[in-house]
Parts: structure tokens; C-alpha cells; sequence
């Protein structure tokens, strides 16, 4: 079965009842623990996107408390995993700043954290892997935050 295209699913959203609408959205819902997720963030975390960064920041920081330090691939493995909800949870605002901020924050708290990153290679790489994509991701903002944004990257990069 193929998907209709954006547009004809908003025309056909416009033609339906608001009770409708409401039973569309709420079975969507039912399937994916993502849609569950993007729709309580716009409900309800919208509106202040600092408070959300904040929650995301603190859910990073208890994954990273949880990392087994005596085993780095398991240590690989919650490093990606915060990656992933960072990911999804920077693409729910549709920010760049919302990414760029959280990552800033994880390469910061990665290497706080005592894991050897510098010294295993596979963490370096994601590390540096996260820079990298920091620097483009700054290139596309505003001439103000780039240069703020640079200097923390700086930092990070020594």
C-alpha cells in the first residue's frame, strides 16, 4: 500500500470534522511510541523550549551515570544511545539551536564523564564524529550564534 502524499492528506484533513481530526491524532498515537512522543512534545512542550531542552539535558546526564565504565562497549553503546534520543528529540522542535546546544552539552558531559575517549578508538571517533557535525550544523545559523557557537566548539576540539 502507498502512502498519499502530504498534500492530498491535508486537503482531506481540511474536509473532516474536528471530532474527526481528534480520532485520526489519537489512534495515530496507538502505534508508535514516537508519534506518543511528538505529540505530547507539541501539546505540551512547545511552548517553552527551554524547560524541554532542560529535561533532555537531564536525561543525558542520567544515561551517562549509568554507563558501565568497565566495559567500553557497552559504554559505546549508551554513547550512541544518547546520540539517537538527541537526534529525536532536537528533530521534534525543528531548531537547529535546540541540536546544536544539545550536542554541545553531550560532548561536554562525554568528556566530564571519566570514560576514556581520547584513548578507545571508537569513542573518539563518535566524539569527534559529533564535532564535526557541530561545525556544520553552526554554519547554517545566524552570524551571532555562529560565533558564539564556535568558540564553545573550539573548546571542545582540544
Amino acid at each position: 500500500m502507498k502512502a498519499a502524499s502530504l498534500v492530498l492528506i491535508r486537503k482531506e484533513l481540511e474536509t473532516c470534522t474536528h471530532q474527526r481530526v481528534i480520532e485520526l491524532a489519537l489512534k495515530l498515537t496507538r502505534f508508535k511510541t514516537e508519534n506518543k512522543e511528538l505529540i505530547s512534545f507539541l501539546l505540551f512542550d512547545a511552548d517553552d523550549i527551554d524547560a524541554y531542552i532542560r529535561e533532555v539535558k537531564t536525561e543525558i546526564t542520567v544515561i551517562l551515570e549509568d554507563i558501565n565504565m568497565n566495559n567500553m562497549y557497552l559504554a559505546k553503546k549508551s554513547v550512541r544511545k544518547m546520540l539517537k534520543l538527541i537526534t529525536k528529540y532536537s528533530r521534534y522542535t525543528g531548531i537547529k539551536e535546540t541540536e546544536v546546544d544539545l550536542l554541545i552539552f553531550f560532548c561536554k558531559s562525554l568528556r566530564k564523564s571519566g570514560l576514556p575517549v581520547s584513548h578507545v578508538k571508537s569513542l573518539s571517533s563518535i566524539y569527534f564524529r559529533q564535532i564535526e557535525k557541530l561545525d556544520k550544523l553552526v554554519h547554517h545559523l545566524h552570524e551571532d550564534l555562529q560565533f558564539d557557537y564556535n568558540e564553545e566548539i573550539q573548546l571542545l576540539k582540544m
